[in-house]
């Protein structure tokens, strides 16, 4: 450990200790202290032991940013913030779904220095990584049920949150703008403009309009969505999931995250594809978990029309992000690569399309492209299945 990295993590720890102590309304320690991520992360991570008089000892996760310049006053705090957006999910499901579990809970905060304490979950508990990876199917397949049943019932947990979020935002970073329900940075007009003229073809501007309007109004399926849900941001407790970093966390479309396990974890190095009836049980248990306050999610027509807006949402958001590279070499990404990836948001986004009934303009392009880059790269295959489910 360098010198100066030493020095943030007993600043950080100085600073998280002042705020349990503020929180808990006593004098708290911290033992044993330890660093559970690098010198080039963005956040510094220490685990330790909050001691106080007359209570057992507890695990607390400590974050703090190391951004540049972070301002807890800025108008564009949240935007801007990770660790804002973090916050604030947890102290707004808190107060909407006190017995949900859906996160770990939220202990105390410093927002001037930009830290968070949360409960630890438990530092011998295993992510969704090591069923995907290690298998055997069962393992996973359960596993992943058990994920999509967890964001199901986040998801009726949270529906119509705009404002109950806006004001745990504002309980904590009171100047910071709340966002617009939407898709984050996935979707802009101008990733749609960039694809096009990497790949050719004429826009089918009343279709993207739809997936715009659809995005920017999700009517009935706004809620929080977690919106990284990585197999690698999902602990595994008791045969249950719970989620974990909600650094990207907002209210907007849900099927944001439904869409996850059909375009392979499009944001995760573990990235990778499930058996189509794994992808079946994860809907179904999904839907169920989402129906019970949301009806129209037990409709077929209604969550594939629905389900397809997001595929392509997702589709256009990552071949404008990393189709100019790709067109160039190569480079693997975890355990898949560009291409692979590449080729499997097309086909995924084309197969919802299909799915739907909707979107044929999309879904043709979509497929052109996916036939062009095929050409181009005849020794890549799409996506690969989790080593989970290869025989």
């Amino acid at each position: 450990m360098t010198a100066d990295l030493e020095q943030e993590q007993k600043r950080i720890a100085e600073c998280a200790t002042a705020a349990l102590s503020r929180s808990w309304q006593a004098s708290v320690f911290l033992a044993d202290v330890t660093a559970l991520s690098d010198e080039n992360r963005r956040n510094l991570i220490l685990r330790a032991t909050a001691l106080r008089d007359g209570t057992r000892p507890r695990s607390v996760i400590i974050k703090a940013t190391r951004t540049a310049g972070f301002d807890a006053m800025a108008v564009n705090a949240f935007a801007e913030s990770g660790l804002v957006k973090e916050w604030t999910a947890a102290v707004f499901l808190a107060d909407r779904a006190p017995n949900g579990a859906h996160c770990p809970d939220f202990l105390a905060g410093d927002a001037a220095r930009g830290l968070v304490v949360f409960e630890d979950l438990g530092a011998d508990l295993g992510s969704l990584v090591g069923p995907l990876l290690d298998g055997p199917a069962g393992r996973a397949r359960q596993a992943l049920i058990a994920y999509a049943t967890s964001l199901g019932r986040l998801h009726a947990d949270t529906l119509g949150c705009t404002a109950d979020h806006a004001a745990a935002l504002q309980r904590f970073f009171p100047a910071s703008a709340a966002p617009s329900p939407g898709s984050g940075d996935k979707w802009r007009r101008e990733a749609v403009d960039k694809v096009y003229n990497l790949l050719g073809g004429t826009i089918v501007d009343d279709e993207v309009a739809i997936v715009a309007e659809r995005l920017a109004r999700p009517g009935a399926w706004l809620g929080l969505a977690h919106d990284d849900a990585c197999p690698d941001n999902v602990l595994m407790i008791d045969g249950r999931a719970r989620l974990l970093d909600f650094e990207f966390a907002r209210p907007g479309h849900i099927l944001i995250d439904a869409a996850y396990w059909r375009m392979g974890f499009p944001t995760c190095w573990c990235a990778g594809r499930v058996p189509r009836d794994v992808q079946a049980a994860m809907d179904s248990a999904y839907r169920q978990a989402l129906a019970a306050a949301l009806p129209a999610a037990a409709d077929d027509a209604a969550f594939m029309q629905e389900m397809a807006v997001l595929l392509f949402t997702w589709m256009y958001g990552r071949l404008a992000w990393l189709l100019e590279d790709a067109l160039k070499e190569d480079k693997k990404w975890g355990i898949s690569t560009y291409r692979s990836r590449l080729l499997w948001y097309l086909e995924a986004a084309a197969d919802g399309a299909a799915a739907s009934g909707s979107f044929n303009g999309l879904k043709d392009a979509a497929l052109r492209w996916r036939a062009d880059l095929g050409r181009r790269w005849p020794e890549v295959r799409p996506l690969a299945l989790y080593p989970a489910f290869v025989s």
